[in-house]
């Protein structure tokens, strides 16, 4: 980088923010909206499915089946098939 001139770096960064932001501008608001709300549901997902496994190493089963409730609800409207693993509340010594 040393060879390189910095107002020719200078140009390069103005010219990579303009085809940003032409190509933001070119971006249908809905597409940002929809990415978004998948994004935060996916992050409800990872925080629902964690706060279960915390509940259930307390032993606190109350509180883990309405993490289960919650955790089939996102995975409903993410279209995600629910993985048995996320749900499993049984004790494996029980089996």
């Amino acid at each position: 980088m040393d060879n390189i001139p910095e107002e020719n770096l200078k140009r390069l960064a103005k010219f990579i923010a303009e085809e940003l932001i032409n190509l933001a501008k070119d971006t249908q608001q809905e597409d940002w909206l929809e990415v978004n709300i998948r994004d935060n549901a996916v992050g409800e997902l990872a925080r629902c499915v964690t706060l279960q496994n915390l509940y259930l190493d307390r032993e606190e089963y109350e509180k883990c089946a309405i993490m289960k409730v919650r955790i089939m609800e996102l995975c409903d409207k993410l279209s995600l098939q629910l993985s048995s693993d996320l749900t499993n509340l049984e004790d494996e010594d029980e089996e």
